[in-house]
């Protein structure tokens, strides 16, 4: 059984979170978390609840999924105390669970927003993986048809694709395992990306994979282009831990991808 925790406000974006997770639960056995935190989400979306108003919100969910929920998807609610950012972090450790599925508002967010928001921080520190869905997601219930997953070709890449198939298994998906070069990929690159198509070949048979490099003068704008012309519905990568320097000199690529397209983003971390 799958384990889902979806830290909900009960905002529209983080209900849209819920429908993500409850798309899974139509292929998966799932057990879904439904998390509030007494601190969070203090902006325009919501504002401070009691604990009545919190099980009131709480029972209009369990209503809403009732009918979708089986012997296979279970759902529960709770409600703990503390700002999510901290929460979901000790409880990614203390709890273990599958994944944690996330709302976010969308992209094009401030300077302000992206620095401080509570999705990015618990991607930043989680320890395990970490699903962001945007409010403008569009989610076809039936299906996740072509999946990007943006690659080193580190060794905890090919960790992080066992668990992405693993999770993609039960729906009828492309993976497109694809790594960026501003420039045409020189020798060792084709030969790191023929590597890795070589090993996939092998170790997964049953499954459609392709391996291909995007290239372009700007990361996003190559990103937007492919996932354009791939329709797109989900975006999978490793988040890995890098020193003082350079996170100074090169801005996240986890954090450009995640305020920038309005595709789910699936981080894995090192």
């Amino acid at each position: 059984m799958v384990r889902i925790y979806v830290p909900v406000n009960f905002s529209e974006y983080s209900v849209n979170a819920i429908n993500y997770a409850m798309t899974l639960a139509q292929k998966l056995e799932v057990d879904i978390t439904l998390l509030h935190c007494s601190h969070a989400y203090h902006d325009d979306d919501s504002e401070k609840l009691d604990d009545t108003q919190i099980r009131n919100h709480f029972d209009v969910l369990l209503k809403k999924y009732q009918p979708q929920l089986t012997s296979n998807v279970r759902m529960h609610t709770r409600h703990v105390k503390g700002y999510p950012e901290d929460v979901l972090v000790e409880l990614s450790v203390s709890d273990d669970p599958d994944v944690i599925v996330m709302g976010t508002r969308s992209k094009g967010e401030t300077i302000k927003e992206l620095l401080g928001s509570v999705t990015s921080d618990v991607i930043k520190n989680a320890k395990v993986p970490v699903l962001a869905v945007p409010a403008e997601s569009t989610i076809d219930l039936n299906k996740i048809s072509h999946v990007l997953f943006v690659t080193d070709f580190g060794e905890q890449d090919y960790r992080s694709l066992h668990k992405l198939i693993k999770l993609v298994t039960p729906f009828n998906t492309v993976i497109h395992a694809v790594h960026f070069a501003t420039n045409m990929p020189d020798r060792w690159d084709k030969k790191r990306l023929e590597e890795m198509r070589l090993y996939c070949a092998e170790t997964y048979r049953k499954y459609k994979m392709e391996f291909e490099f995007i290239t372009g003068d700007d990361f996003i704008d190559s990103l937007d282009d492919y996932i354009k012309s791939k329709e797109t519905d989900l975006i999978a990568m490793t988040r890995r831990k890098r020193n003082m320097i350079s996170k100074i000199f090169h801005p996240s690529i986890t954090r450009k991808i995640l305020f920038h397209t309005d595709v789910p983003l699936l981080v894995f971390h090192e």
